[in-house]
């Protein structure tokens, strides 16, 4: 299982998210102060990786955090 720590700043607030990777390896979970707050998981379209999810409070920065993970492999 893989393990990062994304900090950022949000509504003037520094903030560290924790996120884990999914046992498939199929996405990674988000944590927020010790409480889930999202999935995000990598897409492939033809040649480009991109990032999504379906929970309102991640979709702002999941390029941001998933653009980061690629960065830190």
């Amino acid at each position: 299982m893989e393990q990062y720590i994304y900090e950022d700043e949000y509504r003037g607030q520094k903030r560290k998210l924790l996120i884990l990777s999914v046992e498939d390896g199929s996405g990674y979970r988000v944590f927020l102060e010790a409480k889930f707050i999202g999935l995000i998981t990598p897409v492939v379209n033809e040649e480009t990786l991109s990032w999504q999810t379906d929970y309102n409070i991640l979709k702002p920065i999941v390029k941001k955090i998933g653009e980061w993970i690629e960065k830190s492999n």
